[in-house]
């Protein structure tokens, strides 16, 4: 599902809530063919399934409350809550049943039933295939100007009710316009949107034709009016948002103007904030209750293309397809992790029982949501007000657990996207086609493991706070202290060509306070001679002794590891990442001291000193022969062109000494080709 945010989907089959669940074998799907009202459907169920379920589903063909739905089978009712293969129900694959309205269904309902069949009868049905409109190719890029006589209003044909003044058009603004209205081509006969609400434009957007914004401002809210418009000028829309047909005639009829907020000032994402809900705002890391929508942006309709309160139905003419259920429960998200930006962003400007759209351009907070031009529709429903000791909602204990397992959830999603790096690091070299990936998975990783350190942090600042101390708590505290260390750390650590480079100092002060962190766990295990936990914490400590390239600390931590517990298979691998480590660091000793003899090679050949040139290739020779620089280094540094130029020098001696240089030079080359 869309947005990592996974909705209780309904569907026929699915177990029902917990203290209603029957333990039933699963098996294969079966095909029921259900009898409605206006004709039969084939339905796949699991056998485990209820025949109440089948009418969550079919109350929108039957247009009636479940309650009111009666299913029979060879003239038996079924039982609506037990499975529909087991006793009393007994159905099996190709078995047909019966779905009708129970009799005495009073033919006018009360005005709250009413209400209620109307909302039944009416789905939004959720077009998930429907792809984002395609970019229309620009034979000019350049954005037309409206000049004299391009938009011309030519007739009133309903008059509006409310003046307004054209503002926030150009520049960097912090506040827009935007115009809800529908519009019609009248030689084409074609109407904007094609069905549902109001076509939707930003006015003064550069990425639609300025027609709109020059007719829209032109009216009053509620106006209905006949325009005369350049084609040529009409004819511009690279993110498929406003009309383009061949139309000279429009007719414009402005619903309302609104002002929103232009999150970064280019009209890429627009905020509006249509009920602002109670005073209380959600900070960062705070749970938050929501009900959410993508739409897609076009011209030809804002269709629902994702919803929190995605359900499965059985319509007439349609079979099983995707609803909305205005009646399904909200869904919780944690404003500030990054992870539903434009849900986040709304939810942290509204209140409980507030509302709010985002309206995004194509390249606009693209992770997790679908791709084109899209509107999110956020609705508050309430939030967790627990935010530490003292605080409305605070557990105690429970709570500073519960802050600590969704840090751990975000470090274990982390750690893995990490192993995935490392994996594939050692599997092959980075090309160009991979290091756009790895970019992409490095991100994550810094973004997990940073949202996870500020929840350990959070979970320590409250055991703080709560001033209790007894055993349980300071094994919590040493616990949270220790994955902090490893969550703060990995949100720094480097990887792919990166790891080469020197760290920075936001990376060397997390791997400091994360030492400090360790010794305080250390002196905590010692007094409480906890040796599972010293044993922990001594392993953290390793890891950012390596990060660090401490290799002379991670040598002394791993041994004391392998003093308590030897039979570690794991101490195996942290010994030979050591090995690496110390390897790579000679290397790139190596590479500084090759540079410094290449310039006192140039200066000796420069100067004529033949003494200094021949020491100068005794030095390069055995440090490329003795494996201290790598193929990439020597290459770069093109060491090969003044080994020649020492050749050139005339002295036999020097030119065969540099000949030996060039061989080795030729076989790092060859090792190289072949990964070594």
């Amino acid at each position: 599902f869309w947005l990592q945010i996974k909705p209780s989907v309904v569907v026929v089959g699915a177990l029902p809530e917990p203290a209603r669940r029957i333990d039933v074998p699963h098996g294969p799907a079966m095909q029921l063919k259900v009898i409605l009202p206006s004709g039969e459907v084939n339905v796949p169920v699991e056998p485990n399934s209820t025949p109440g379920h089948l009418k969550e589903n079919l109350k929108y063909s039957i247009r009636v409350p479940p309650k009111l739905i009666k299913l029979t089978c060879d003239g038996r009712e079924l039982d609506d809550i037990k499975p529909l293969a087991g006793e009393p129900n007994n159905l099996k694959d190709g078995s047909v049943v019966l779905a009708e309205a129970r009799e005495g269904v009073p033919e006018e309902p009360s005005p709250t039933q009413a209400a209620e069949n109307k909302a039944i009868a009416q789905p939004t049905m959720i077009k998930k295939e429907e792809p984002p409109k395609p970019k229309k190719l620009k034979r000019d890029v350049v954005r037309p100007t409206v000049g004299e006589g391009d938009v011309v209003k030519k007739k009133v044909m309903v008059e509006g009710s409310a003046a307004w003044e054209p503002r926030f058009l150009e520049g960097r603004q912090r506040k827009r316009h935007m115009a809800f209205m529908k519009i019609l081509a009248v030689e084409d006969k074609k109407s904007y949107p094609e069905q549902g609400e109001e076509l939707v434009l930003a006015l003064g957007d550069p990425q639609t034709s300025p027609v709109w914004t020059a007719a829209v401002s032109q009216m009053k809210v509620g106006e209905k009016a006949l325009f005369s418009m350049s084609k040529k000028a009409v004819d511009f829309d690279p993110e498929g948002l406003n009309p383009t047909d061949g139309s000279s005639t429009w007719i414009i009829d402005l619903a309302r103007i609104v002002e929103v907020d232009d999150i970064q000032q280019d009209f890429t994402r627009l905020l509006h904030i249509e009920r602002s809900g109670g005073k209380e705002r959600a900070e960062e890391l705070d749970a938050v209750a929501v009900h959410w929508r993508a739409r897609r942006w076009t011209a030809e309709g804002c269709f629902c293309i994702a919803s929190s309160r995605e359900r499965i139905a059985i319509l007439p003419g349609y079979g099983l397809v995707p609803i909305e259920d205005q009646n399904a429960p909200p869904v919780k998200i944690s404003v500030g992790e990054g992870q539903q930006e434009a849900i986040e962003l709304i939810a942290m400007r509204c209140g409980p029982g507030g509302s709010g759209h985002m309206y995004l351009k194509s390249d606009a907070m693209k992770d997790n949501r679908p791709q084109g031009c899209v509107i999110i529709d956020v609705e508050v429903v309430g939030m967790d007000p627990c935010r530490g000791p003292g605080s409305p909602g605070w557990q105690g204990i429970q709570s500073v657990i519960h802050e600590r397992d969704a840090a751990d959830q975000w470090l274990e999603e982390a750690d893995q996207r990490r192993k995935q790096l490392e994996t594939f690091g050692t599997l092959r070299k980075s090309t160009s086609d991979s290091k756009d990936a790895e970019s992409h998975v490095s991100e994550q990783v810094h973004k997990f493991a940073n949202n996870a350190e500020r929840r350990y942090r959070r979970a320590l600042r409250w055991i703080k706070a709560s001033g209790e101390a007894d055993d349980k708590i300071k094994l919590l505290k040493a616990t949270c202290q220790i994955r902090l260390a490893k969550s703060s750390t990995l949100a720094h650590q480097r990887f792919g060509e990166a790891a080469e480079s020197e760290a920075d100092e936001k990376e060397k002060t997390a791997i400091t306070e994360a030492l400090d962190l360790l010794k305080q766990v250390l002196v905590a295990a010692d007094s409480s001679n906890n040796e599972d936990l010293k044993y922990q914490c001594l392993k953290m400590a390793l890891q950012v002794h390596i990060q660090g390239e401490d290799v002379a600390e991670a040598r002394k931590v791993l041994e004391q590891l392998a003093n308590m517990r030897p039979d570690d298979d794991e101490l195996k691998s942290d010994s030979a990442r050591i090995n690496r480590l110390e390897g790579a660091l000679t290397l790139k000793k190596g590479a500084n001291t090759i540079e410094s003899v290449q310039r006192d090679l140039q200066a000796a050949i420069s100067g004529e000193d033949k003494a200094k040139v021949s020491e100068c290739i005794a030095t390069l020779h055995d440090m490329i022969k003795g494996g201290q620089v790598t193929w990439d280094t020597v290459r770069t540094l093109k060491v090969g062109k003044d080994v020649g130029n020492a050749m050139k020098m005339g002295d036999a001696d020097i030119a065969a000494a540099a000949r030996k240089v060039v061989q080795e030079i030729q076989a790092l080359a060859q090792r190289a080709g072949i990964g070594l």
